[in-house]
C-alpha cells in the first residue's frame, strides 16, 4: 500500500527528514537501500552520489528536490518546490510503518510553512493628473 500527502508551502529541515530516515523508517536487516538524491538551483540540476552531499545542498536555499529510499519492504520518497509545496509518499506492507512516518510530518508541518515569496516586487504608478498652470 502506498499513501501520499502534498504538505502545501512547507520546507522541512534537513535535520528532521535526516532523524526520520535513520531514527523513524524501520531498520531493514542486511540490506542496503537504493537512492536516488536530486537538487534544481537556477538553472543548474544536480544528482548526487549519497546523503551527505545531498544534505548539505538541500540546505541552502534551492528551487526543488527530490529524495527517494527503497527497501525491498519500504520505499520513502520526499520531493519539495519552492514557495510551493512538499509531497511526500511512503509505500510499505503495512500502513502501521507508513503511519508513523507521517505522523512526525503532521507534527512538523504547523512550524514549517513558509511564507510565499512574489515572483515579482510589486510596481506602484502615480496616476494623478498632472496640474498644469496656464500663462
Amino acid at each position: 500500500m502506498e499513501k501520499s500527502k502534498l504538505y502545501p508551502q512547507a520546507y522541512f529541515p534537513a535535520e528532521k527528514i535526516e532523524h526520520i530516515l535513520n531514527k523513524v523508517i524501520p531498520a531493514q536487516k542486511n540490506n542496503e537501500p537504493l537512492s536516488f538524491y536530486y537538487l534544481t538551483r537556477g538553472d543548474e540540476s544536480w544528482r548526487f552520489n549519497n546523503e551527505q552531499e545531498y544534505f548539505a545542498e538541500y540546505r541552502k536555499d534551492h528551487d526543488n528536490s527530490f529524495l527517494k529510499r527503497s527497501y525491498d519492504r519500504l520505499t520513502f520518497k520526499i520531493r519539495y518546490a519552492k514557495n510551493n509545496y512538499t509531497d511526500i509518499s511512503v509505500e510499505a506492507d503495512s500502513s502501521k510503518d507508513i503511519d508513523r512516518i507521517f505522523e512526525v510530518f503532521e507534527k512538523l508541518y504547523p512550524a514549517s510553512k513558509q511564507l510565499p515569496t512574489p515572483a515579482m516586487p510589486p510596481v506602484f504608478t502615480n496616476h494623478e493628473p498632472q496640474k498644469t498652470t496656464l500663462p
